[in-house]
């Protein structure tokens, strides 16, 4: 029987000491063989702080499910290769930053009962940063000032409801920004300014419009998900609906399904809330019958409007009237009248009814694609949404 090869050897020996608890350490650790790191797993062992019993190269450090309601990052002074935490699932509603974690890149702080946003000094090497799911209600001018390397940023979740111009101020690598399932109701029109992101979630909010020149000129989007806001569709909402006919294949909407989480890319998703008549039509489905500022608005049969509604792009449908029942002539008693000179008649014909506008659109198709999960869950280390 041939021995095994060398790379055999090695991969079960890496594998043998899997999940193995060294003498003092109360969690379990092994090698990460994806990202070749020693990973160390605490997860549900009611700890209510951290262990200082572990191993030295500790890099991947699993807490969540625990009982930490308060945690200082120098509880993880003793870990100087610490690259990955989570601490999600702890209730935990206060982080102290200050001494620095200098090569940690990966924090997870989901579903907590975080308040405010921690200062966030200290961690100079932060690119993925996942904050869904606590309570936080508002964010100052420069939040993320402090981890400019900032790649992924998960605000799920939360009870955000307006945000500064310059919330993001100083993170100008941003390329993954989730505010989905907050409570926006409208969103200032320089947000995005100096950003270059690829993904944008606002799904799930309270959005009835966008303000014109939201979405930086010129920038195309991989994934942008609309859908799921009071979308108000009304003159107001005509930036909103021309940008989407132009960007149609960055308009995706997503699905939770038993074997995973389904993107699917369809620009219709986005659907009017109001006005009644509009509930539940497509917002780029509609075109604008607007007037010039201060003007009336009109409807599609030329008759005045208040809101200036948007029409649905179809064809105008004919009016066919009922038929009229003829009305019995009755013979009147004839007069002699004198002779008069007959006046020429000129038989001018009747100038013809404008005939109403037709309005034509063909609908937008979705495809559905089945992508990977967004790049924010990783292999062992599942940052949950």
């Amino acid at each position: 029987m041939p021995c095994p090869t060398s790379p055999h050897l090695a991969l079960l020996a890496l594998l043998s000491v899997a999940g193995a608890v060294g003498p003092g350490e109360p969690c379990p650790s092994e090698m990460n063989l994806i990202k070749n790191r020693l990973q160390v797993n605490c997860s549900g062992q009611g700890l209510s702080v951290v262990p200082l019993a572990l191993p030295r190269n500790t890099s991947i450090l699993l807490l969540s499910t625990n009982r930490l309601a308060s945690v200082s990052t120098a509880s993880f002074q003793h870990l100087p290769e610490l690259a990955e935490l989570d601490l999600s699932g702890n209730g935990l509603g206060a982080l102290h930053t200050g001494p620095p974690l200098p090569l940690l890149q990966v924090l997870v702080l989901s579903h907590n009962a975080l308040g405010v946003l921690p200062t966030l000094q200290g961690l100079p090497a932060l690119t993925r940063l996942a904050l869904a799911h606590n309570n936080i209600s508002g964010l100052v001018p420069g939040a993320f000032r402090a981890v400019g390397q900032l790649k992924v940023l998960n605000l799920r979740g939360n009870q955000l409801q307006t945000l500064p111009e310059e919330a993001f101020e100083g993170v100008a690598g941003l390329k993954d920004l989730d505010l989905s399932d907050n409570a926006l109701d409208e969103l200032p029109r320089g947000l995005l300014a100096g950003l270059e992101l690829e993904t944008l979630r606002l799904s799930g909010n309270q959005l009835r419009t966008l303000p014109s020149g939201f979405f930086p000129e010129g920038h195309v989007f991989a994934y942008v998900f609309l859908a799921g806001n009071p979308w108000r569709c009304d003159c107001g909402l005509a930036y909103l609906r021309g940008w989407i006919e132009d960007n149609d294949n960055s308009i995706y909407m997503q699905e939770q399904r038993s074997d995973g989480l389904l993107i699917e890319n369809d620009p219709r998703s986005p659907v009017c809330d109001a006005p009644l008549r509009h509930r539940g039509s497509p917002v780029v489905d509609l075109q604008q019958a607007c007037g010039k500022a201060g003007d009336a608005d009109l409807d599609i049969n030329g008759t005045m409007t208040e809101e200036g509604f948007l029409v649905p792009s179809t064809t105008a449908p004919s009016t066919t009237l009922p038929p009229t029942t003829p009305v019995p002539t009755t013979t009147a008693p004839s007069t002699t009248l004198p002779p008069t000179t007959p006046v020429p008649t000129t038989n001018a014909p009747e100038p013809a009814s404008p005939a109403p506008p037709q309005l034509t659109s063909t609908p937008m198709t979705p495809t559905t694609t089945l992508i990977p999960s967004p790049p924010f869950h990783t292999t062992p280390l599942h940052i949950t949404p």
